[in-house]
This record gives C-alpha cells, structure tokens and sequence, in this order.
C-alpha cells in the first residue's frame, strides 16, 4: 500500500496512544524508526498487515476494530492535509458522495500519484424505503471496515448526519489475473439514517424527482437546425427526415 496510508496509520497511533506506543507499534512489527511511513514509497500489503496486526495486539482489540478506527480517523486527516474543498465539493449529498468514490479514487491513483494502487470499487442502489446498499469491491480481503469508519465519518464532517452501516452481505471469490491468483471481496452494506427528522430520502439524497410531462419546446424547427448546425435525423427506416442547416 501507498505510505500515505502508513503516515496516516501513525499519525492515529501517536495523537491517540503517543509516541511510546507507536514506538512498542514499530518494535513487534519489526520496522525501524521512520522507515515505515515513507510517504511516496509503496509498501507491500503484508507489510500494512503486519503494521495493523501489532497495533491489535498492544491494544487488545481485533483487526477489525482497528481498521475500523482507522477508517474513522482517515477521512479526518485527509481533510487536513489539503482534501477538504474536494472532498465537501464531491456532491451535495451522500447519495452523490458514494456514487463518486470511484472517480476520487481514480483521480487519486492516475492523477495525483500516478501510479496502479488496485483501489476499491463501489456501487449504490436506493431502496423503496430510502435507504442505501451500497456494494463494495476490492481485491484486498479484510479492509471493510475501513469502508465503514469512513463513511460514517464522512456523513458526520461533510452532511452533518448520522448514519448506520450495517452488513448484509460478504463474499470471496478466486480470480486469476495475469499476474497470478487473487482473491476478491464483495461487501454489501445497508445505510440509514440516525438522529434526524428528515426521512432517509431526503438526508441520504435518494427522493426522487417527480417528473411531469405538462412543458412546452419552446423551440422552432428553424431555431432547432440553426443551433445544431450539423445534426441529423433519420427515421426508422434510416431515411434522413431533417438535417442541420450546414448539410
């Protein structure tokens, strides 16, 4: 993984815990002092792992519950360290903010590290009730909870909302890839809301707008061919019937 998660990862460790717990941290994983968050170096994921599995350990909790922690502090500093406007600009609501966690992530890995980071992909679906289930896909087994410290974090920062996420489902399967076998994880969750007058509809972004049919083009056929001046339109029999006034 990148060493901005591994900065990110101490920088929890230490405002939380301190440096003498960061230093045991660094002890039982086996890392030297500051060579484990190197931020533009890419670190194997067993070395994450085993950075993560320590932290376990010391503080006697489970994996789970440290990602999970972690998930919640990630998306703090990341808005700290200069994501702020483009994270709150992502989309007026947390319906918009999940569908465009796989353009952030892309524009992360292609524009500002340039580089491959196999990043998560997401998907969202509304419910007749307003909630969300929202799918997530990665190649890295394990890390969901990651998924839910962030989002709950971020529905909190940016929509100033409360959210539950709960799993509905989990999933692995086998996938060969050029490179050899890996395994992929799919993980659906459920979201609702907490704490809040508004229906989930409206506080998740998932109403929907009511469209009426009762509206007039208030264009002319000879404003439509100037103003396209190279359009055309053919039939269903592919026969031109109307052409821009440039053809």
């Amino acid at each position: 993984m990148f060493g901005f998660i591994h900065e990110s990862i101490r920088q929890l460790m230490i405002r939380t815990y301190g440096e003498a717990f960061w230093a045991k941290v660094l002890e039982r994983a086996g890392f030297e002092a500051g060579k484990e968050n190197i931020i533009n170096h890419y670190y194997s994921d067993q070395d994450t792992y085993t950075l993560v599995d320590a932290v376990s350990v010391i503080l006697k909790v489970t994996r789970e519950q440290v990602w999970e922690m972690y998930g919640c502090f990630l998306i703090q500093y990341t808005m700290e360290t200069g994501w702020d406007d483009l994270i709150r600009s992502m989309s007026p609501n947390l319906k918009g903010f999940l569908d465009n966690l796989d353009s952030l992530h892309y524009f992360i890995d292609h524009v500002v590290y340039k580089a491959n980071l196999r990043g998560p992909s997401f998907r969202c679906e509304d419910n007749p009730d307003g909630t969300i289930t929202l799918h997530y896909y990665t190649g890295r087994p394990g890390l969901y909870p990651i998924v839910k410290g962030v989002l709950r974090e971020a529905a909190k920062r940016v929509f100033k909302l409360d959210v539950s996420m709960s799993i509905t489902g989990r999933t692995q399967r086998s996938v060969q890839m050029a490179t050899g076998e890996r395994i992929e994880e799919h993980v659906i969750f459920l979201i609702k809301t907490q704490n809040t007058d508004q229906s989930n509809e409206d506080a998740l972004g998932t109403a929907l707008v009511q469209h009426t049919n009762n509206y007039k083009i208030r264009l002319t056929h000879m404003d439509f061919v100037s103003t396209f001046p190279y359009h055309m339109v053919v039939d269903q029999d592919c026969k031109i019937v109307q052409v821009g006034k440039e053809l």
